[in-house]
């Protein structure tokens, strides 16, 4: 399915910001839909790290008010927010007084919805949307959920792989489109009269600046960031 399918649900000043990839505005113009006036979408980036709303790969429109200190935007481990989002893969509708949210109950709003959402690289996201909405159904639920995976795979193809790629060198890259080819360390060292172990090096590094697993993940990642044919 194509990102555009989402007009058929959010209308059409959606389409136009498609059309302009204005992701501040898609995410935000779902969250208006369906009555909440705050959105925040931030990477996962593992169990013991707090969700940080600074991070570069953060898009949000929260209030520096709702912040103690607005030079730490963090939602914390114990946080009702980070906990579903590390446990869960499916929606929820959130109601922050009862469920208390160091940073969503200075607020004032009334509940929030938490969609996690997942990257082809397996990179892990989530987009919390913050209001007065309350009483969806678990159809718009599942639709808000359809939405937000939809605006967020094109976010992801046309933003943050493109982000993630311009940190290699060119002889990451190198590597890469080598890689691509099926050539094993070995093969690739003799290629670039370097060792093997320089080769591994490099996969090694090229590995953590896009939070991959393995060769495949990384190929994955540079084909769908047009790095790479």
């Amino acid at each position: 399915m194509l990102v555009t399918e989402t007009v058929l649900h959010l209308g059409p000043e959606l389409e136009r910001a498609v059309n302009r990839m204005d992701f501040f505005r898609l995410f935000k113009s779902l969250a208006g839909s369906h009555g909440f006036s705050y959105f925040g979408i931030t990477e996962i980036l593992g169990e013991e790290q707090a969700i940080d709303l600074q991070h570069v790969h953060a898009l949000h429109n929260f209030p520096v008010s709702w912040f103690e200190d607005a030079k730490q935007q963090v939602i914390g481990k114990a946080d009702p927010i980070f906990v579903h989002l590390q446990q869960s893969c499916a929606p929820r509708l959130m109601d922050i007084d009862q469920h208390r949210s160091h940073v969503l109950s200075s607020g004032g709003c009334g509940s929030a919805v938490i969609v996690p959402l997942q990257a082809a690289t397996g990179k892990r996201h989530g987009l919390i949307m913050v209001g007065d909405g309350s009483g969806l159904s678990h159809q718009a639920l599942a639709l808000i959920a359809l939405d937000a995976s939809l605006i967020f795979q094109r976010y992801f193809e046309v933003i943050l792989s493109l982000d993630s790629i311009s940190g290699l060198s060119d002889r990451e890259i190198q590597i890469v489109r080598w890689t691509s080819e099926g050539k094993t360390s070995a093969e690739i060292a003799i290629i670039l009269g370097l060792s093997e172990h320089t080769v591994n090096s490099y996969i090694a590094a090229v590995l953590r600046k896009l939070q991959v697993v393995n060769r495949a993940q990384m190929v994955a990642s540079a084909i769908r960031s047009g790095l790479i044919t």
